[in-house]
């Protein structure tokens, strides 16, 4: 393990491995500026300051060591160092954590040129590259840090031991004799101690916010040494009570104004005192001046309401007030013709100063300004009872800037009110055009539904017509068949009859022969007879029977066919009717 008391700033030798001629006489000035801290004594952060080389401290609590070196440039005699000895240097722990003293044994290198810095730009001319084109610098890895006074059984390392460790053990042994208020201010310049002897080292960061930033934040070299040293420098400001905010916290805080705004007190009404509104003395020395309406007409162009003078005891004094409308327009008014008169020269300041109440031409010049209690005072002093002028003090909060608040609340209302006003005035035009245009097709439509209507009526009248004579025909024909059926019933009747009158009489012919004999043919002829008609008439009733069950039976069919033909009919028209009300309404929504 290294020697705690190393210098936290090694050489630079120790960790740039440098070919050509511009190491070696930078390391000499380094040697001849670097002081061991621990002969010295102790050493503490303090803002930019220039010291003399003899200066006690390291280069962790003071900007100062580069800036001497960029002062001393290539003055001083050189170092004698071995090559030989440099590479193991650069490559070895113990140059990148520094020897007893912090500097690298130089003996045996020999002389090399430095660059010469500008005073401009100091040493560095550039962040990290301050030698050549050949330069070949180190980087290290995380594999090579490692911090002391690690707990064996956890392997986590103890805040006091990571305070006390090899890296940051210098700028804890500063930081520790600060005060809270030292620490929290942004006047101190710190390097950050993970960073030295690397890449980097010689960055300032303004007090330990940005610096703590810089530790959570890097992500190329040696992050967990970075990681550490934040959580130790965290831990190290909670204990002390110093303001710092975590890595992760919000930084874009902002403090703005109180939110209590100063109030003060206005006259109201709102008034404006009128200077120099006296004209000239009369007989008895006593002053005259502006009339009321004289100084209302003056004043036109302003929303005065009233205008009031002040007497004493000489007369007219000079001073008139305006009194305007109680109400923030009436008091915006006041303050308009008040910035008048300031805009004029010719305030309250103005008239104090005044000196000559006359302008070239022998016109008396007006002056104006807000009233205040101690104005209105004033103007009272001789007045009393009720020519007194009246007035209170209001709080201006109260009677001003709540109510024009109010106003632009109001006034964006009604902005929104004026749009929705103006599109449902939109909306209403809209929705009469489009009643307009159906009106008219309705119309239309009622017309030419009315002339369907007709012709469909004529139409149904012909059918019905036609239909009729064809009833009428069939009817007809229907009758000349009853009457033929009927007809033939009477003919077939009498055939009968007169069979039977035959038989009757061939018997009345020849009773005297046989008797009997004719009366049982008489006899059985009349009852085959009857016999034969009675099974003719049940076999007429049942052709009667079944032409009338066909009759039925037509007509019924006849009858759904007619109720189906015209549910048929209802369903076209029903068709119809909807397809003309959706173009309709298709035709409606395009137009809107």
């Amino acid at each position: 393990m290294a020697d705690d008391s190393a210098d936290p700033f090694p050489m630079l030798g120790s960790v740039y491995r440098v070919s050509g001629s511009k190491f070696n006489q930078l390391s000499c000035k380094v040697a001849d500026t670097k002081l061991n801290a621990e002969q010295t004594g102790e050493s503490k952060v303090i803002p930019i300051a220039w010291c003399s080389p003899k200066s006690s401290s390291n280069a962790w609590s003071h900007p100062n060591v580069i800036q001497n070196l960029t002062k001393r440039g290539n003055s001083g005699s050189g170092l004698v160092n071995n090559n030989n000895n440099l590479q193991e240097k650069s490559n070895s722990p113990n140059t990148l954590n520094g020897s007893e003293n912090g500097v690298s044994n130089n003996s045996n290198l020999p002389p090399q040129s430095v660059k010469s810095p500008t005073p401009e730009k100091g040493l560095y001319s550039s962040d990290d590259e301050i030698f050549d084109s050949e330069s070949d610098i180190v980087f290290d890895s995380d594999d090579d840090f490692s911090l002391d006074d690690t707990d064996s059984d956890t392997g986590e390392k103890s805040h006091e031991g990571r305070m006390k460790s090899k890296w940051f053990r210098s700028f804890f042994d500063i930081l520790n004799k600060l005060k809270v208020e030292e620490i929290n201010s942004q006047a101190i310049r710190l390097h950050c101690p993970a960073c030295q002897g690397g890449t980097g080292a010689i960055d300032w960061y303004q007090g330990l916010q940005p610096l703590l930033n810089h530790s959570r934040t890097v992500k190329v070299r040696r992050v967990r040494l970075h990681r550490a040293f934040a959580e130790t420098l965290e831990e190290e400001c909670s204990r002390r009570g110093a303001s710092l905010l975590m890595v992760g916290e919000a930084h874009g805080l902002w403090e703005g104004l109180d939110k209590k705004v100063k109030d003060h007190e206005i006259v109201w009404p709102p008034m404006v005192v009128i200077m120099n509104t006296k004209y000239e003395q009369d007989e008895n020395e006593n002053w005259t001046g502006m009339g009321n309406q004289e100084l209302l007409d003056c004043f036109s162009d302003y929303a005065a309401l009233k205008a009031r003078h002040s007497y004493g005891p000489r007369g007219h004094r000079g001073m008139s007030v305006l009194i305007f409308e109680v109400s923030t327009a009436g008091y915006l008014e006041a303050v308009r013709l008040h910035k008048h008169f300031k805009e004029q020269g010719r305030d309250r300041q103005a008239w104090d100063r005044c000196k000559n109440p006359f302008v070239p031409g022998g016109k008396r010049q007006l002056y104006g300004y807000l009233a205040t209690r101690e104005d209105l005072d004033i103007f009272n002093k001789h007045s009393g009872g009720k020519s007194k002028l009246k007035f209170e003090m209001r709080s201006y909060q109260e009677m001003v800037e709540s109510k024009i608040k109010h106003i632009n609340d109001d006034g964006q209302k009604l902005d929104i009110f004026k749009e929705k006003i103006a599109k449902e005035q939109l909306k209403s035009k809209v929705f009469a055009d489009t009643l307009c245009q159906v009106t008219e097709r309705l119309r239309k439509t009622t017309v030419e539904s009315r002339v369907v209507r007709e012709r469909t009526k004529e139409y149904h009248q012909q059918n019905k017509e036609e239909m009729d004579a064809q009833e009428t025909f069939f009817l007809d024909k229907m009758q000349i068949i009853h009457q033929a059926i009927a007809a033939k019933e009477d003919e077939f009747a009498k055939s009968q009859q007169a069979k039977r009158e035959m038989i009757c009489a061939v018997g009345d012919s020849s009773v005297k022969e046989d008797d009997n004999h004719i009366m049982e043919k008489i006899s059985s002829f009349i009852k085959s007879q009857d016999k034969d008609m009675r099974q003719f008439e049940a076999e007429r009733d049942d052709i009667l029977k079944i032409n009338e069950e066909k009759k039925l039976a037509l007509k019924k069919k006849y009858w759904q066919e007619l109720v189906e033909l015209e549910k048929e009919l209802e369903n076209e028209l029903s068709e119809l009717m909807n397809k003309y009300t959706l173009s309709q309404s298709q035709e409606e929504n395009r137009q809107q």
